[in-house]
């Protein structure tokens, strides 16, 4: 298992938080869940921004080529200028992030100089060891943000470097039309019932699975250089419609499933509040979906608010979908007297039980209950 190294960023002051094969990141709002996840983005960035790419990875033994790295461009990144990210208890101006292993490290420590507030921030130092074919290194690299594009009639075609559904899914029409035809789904991502190895058709499959009666066709014109999706349902059956004639959830699910069907082995998959505008039924479909591809091999981190999300990602370590050791959840919450969030990760068994249960981790339905409980016997 890696572990996601950050020191001195914002409201960590040093923690080490543990990267399965599937993470969840939890928790209340403002308790580390996105800053965890944009400290990886930065990482993430510093290494796209500053080597090289040579089989299939970055080459990291070479010279950094800018020694520095934007705040706020790419990966949708808007931190600000260096003067706000780091941790205000410790006061240095030196901020470490990284991923490691027992066997392989990438460190990276930058200098955030607050008496000169940059919007970037310069590389001070690497410290690396062994990190030859680390997965973060990898040049391929999936990010999709919590505000993803709705309902458009068509998108603009877009230069990629390597098949993507873009950080707000504005890729997914055109990267369903260009590949479907170019790239056979893997045996173990192929929903049981379409035996077809297409992408379009195996993206239909888990829809429906998700919303029944739900389908797609994407297409692209290099005439007008622009790509749409058009979609059909039981009342729209065999004369599909424009996106914008149906809901958000539709187009907010479909980068999730393209990505998650697509995205190379051995690479990260990082997908933000998958449960947006699913009914609950679907929630915890795209949970046993994600399961699904960290089983297939990809490094899913996910940052979620819903236990439905959860829920399904249970019953897929109970049903075998995913191996219950290649699961993680990173809990995080604070109290008054915490310098920076606490983390507590918990783990899922083979009957789909977790480890634990903290306090304040998706139990408002219970308080809910209790307090309705209160007023029914009045």
């Amino acid at each position: 298992m890696n572990k996601l190294i950050i020191n001195n960023f914002k409201c960590f002051t040093k923690i080490e938080i543990p990267l399965n094969r599937l993470t969840v990141m939890a928790g209340s709002n403002g308790n580390g869940k996105s800053t965890s996840i944009q400290a990886l983005l930065l990482y993430r960035k510093t290494i796209e921004e500053n080597y090289r790419q040579a089989n299939g990875y970055y080459n990291t033994e070479k010279e950094t080529v800018n020694a520095k790295v934007s705040l706020n461009e790419g990966y949708m990144l808007n931190l600000g200028n260096s003067s706000v990210i780091s941790n205000r208890h410790i006061g240095g101006i030196t901020i470490s992030i990284g991923v490691h292993n027992d066997a392989k490290k990438m460190v990276v420590h930058y200098n955030a100089d607050n008496q000169k507030p940059n919007l970037f921030v310069e590389i001070d130092d690497v410290y690396r060891l062994d990190e030859s074919s680390m997965s973060i290194l990898k040049n391929e690299f999936y990010y999709l943000n919590a505000e993803r594009i709705g309902p458009r009639v068509n998108l603009p075609i877009q230069h990629y470097h390597f098949p993507n559904t873009g950080f707000q899914g504005e890729n997914v029409a055109q990267m369903i039309a260009e590949t479907n035809y170019q790239v056979e789904i893997e045996q173990e991502r192929r929903h049981p019932k379409s035996g077809s190895p297409r992408l379009e058709q195996q993206l239909n499959a888990w829809l429906d699975d998700m919303m029944p009666g739900v389908r797609i066709v994407a297409n692209q014109s290099t005439n007008t250089l622009t790509s749409q999706i058009q979609v059909e349902n039981y009342f729209t059956k065999g004369d599909p419609t424009i996106a914008t004639n149906l809901g958000f959830g539709i187009s907010y699910v479909i980068p999730i499933l393209a990505t998650g069907l697509i995205a190379a082995r051995g690479s990260y998959m990082v997908v933000e509040n998958p449960e947006a505008h699913l009914h609950p039924s679907a929630q915890s479909k795209i949970g046993r979906f994600l399961s699904m591809v960290a089983q297939a091999g990809v490094n899913v981190i996910v940052e979620t608010h819903s236990d439905h999300v959860i829920n399904g990602i249970q019953i897929s370590a109970a049903k075998g979908e995913i191996s219950p050791d290649y699961a993680t959840i990173n809990f995080f919450s604070q109290d008054k007297e915490s310098i920076q969030p606490r983390l507590e990760s918990i783990k899922i068994n083979e009957k789909g039980e977790l480890s634990s249960w903290p306090k304040g981790f998706f139990d408002q339905t219970q308080i809910d209950f209790a307090e309705l409980f209160k007023f029914r016997k009045k």
